[in-house]
């Protein structure tokens, strides 16, 4: 997909200024970088793909363990800060228990913990916008992409049937689908980009389809 690497300027700043800055202004931190995520659509794509059906323990036991994978990682970070925000979890009270020796927290918990999850969380975002919306300027490594989605979007419309959809919802997804498939014939990264954004809003409101859709987005990777 197309993409400008200037559109993640804000979300790493706003990351890079919540790991340099004091724990005491924690809650405008959190608040900036949510609502950062919240105003940004494709960054909040990969969020919302990443927390779909991700299951966050809020009783987070003795020790603390965080995903391994990007998606975890973004899924578990961005579930915990919204904790944070609402009140849920306590922030100081989280920060002593799990980046504190002494049960009390200071700045050097502070940058532990930004190091340990927020520092994962920003490289775990930028690696999944790359994948997702920069592709390189090699024409042999755009056409393979393209090829991928003709390929997947062929066995999803000879597969139509099989997600039992309403009449019209089969022909929205059909119409969607021929598109995707156009765009990716004349190399229109543009055009791509926005069908599959279609796609995934289509397959979230038809959870039927939302297999195809992850099906189309593995062209990416």
């Amino acid at each position: 997909m197309s993409g400008n690497i200037n559109e993640l300027i804000e979300f790493n700043t706003a990351c890079d200024e919540f790991m340099a800055g004091k724990y005491i202004l924690i809650d405008i931190k959190i608040n900036s970088l949510l609502r950062i995520i919240e105003e940004d659509e494709k960054i909040k794509n990969i969020v919302a793909t990443c927390i779909d059906g991700f299951v966050f323990n809020e009783n987070l036991g003795e020790t603390l363990t965080v995903p391994r994978t990007e998606k975890g990682i973004i899924a578990y970070v961005y579930n915990l800060l919204y904790l944070f925000k609402t009140g849920e979890v306590d922030f100081y009270k989280f920060l002593s228990t799990y980046f504190s020796t002494d049960e009390t927290s200071s700045s050097e918990d502070f940058i532990s913990f930004a190091k340990s999850l927020i520092l994962p969380f920003k490289e775990a975002i930028n690696s999944i916008y790359a994948k997702r919306h920069i592709l390189v300027e090699s024409s042999d490594y755009q056409e393979n992409h393209y090829n991928k989605i003709k390929n997947s979007t062929k066995i999803i419309v000879q597969n139509i049937d099989n997600f039992k959809l309403k009449m019209n919802e089969k022909d929205e997804f059909l119409m969607l689908l021929n598109s995707l498939y156009l765009a990716s014939e004349k190399n229109d990264k543009k055009m791509v980009y926005s069908f599959m954004i279609a796609l995934d809003y289509f397959s979230r409101v038809n959870k039927k389809t939302r297999g195809a859709y992850l099906m189309l987005e593995e062209c990416f990777s």
